[in-house]
């Protein structure tokens, strides 16, 4: 039986290869809550590239800030993971060291509201999220 194109759908919103889709979603200017499918378009971000990003972005080693309460880095990076990463709180606690799912959910909440105080945070995790998937604030 032949391959149907609609096996070749990606994010329910773009017929073609992979490549196209990436060539796509670097045009798209969406709202994810509001549009399903957009996120699958976008992709999903892995865990080392999050890690990656924000250590550069600090200019510090994820081991050394890792478990440092109240560091913006470390919260970023849950708030990364549940956003870029799409990755559930169990699984967050779990890269964590193995903290407990509500523990990971309130570090992102904390980040939430440090978010709504703190424009220069703001403009840096507007530089982060683009620099990795493209998504939007």
């Amino acid at each position: 039986m032949p391959e149907s194109p609609w096996d070749r759908l990606i994010g329910g919103a773009v017929l073609g290869t992979e490549t196209f889709a990436r060539q796509v979603s670097r045009l798209v200017k969406a709202n994810r809550r509001e549009q399903a499918g957009v996120g699958k378009l976008m992709g999903v971000v892995g865990w080392d590239r999050i890690v990656e990003a924000v250590e550069r972005a600090k200019g510090e080693k994820w081991e050394n800030f890792r478990d440092r309460h109240g560091d913006w880095g470390r919260d970023a990076i849950l708030w990364l993971g549940r956003r870029a990463g799409r990755l559930k709180l169990g699984e967050l606690a779990e890269r964590m060291g193995g903290l407990d799912y509500t523990t990971a959910g309130a570090a992102v909440g904390r980040f939430n509201r440090r978010l709504a105080k703190d424009p220069k945070l703001v403009s840096k995790m507007k530089k982060l999220l683009s620099h990795l998937s493209n998504v939007e604030m």
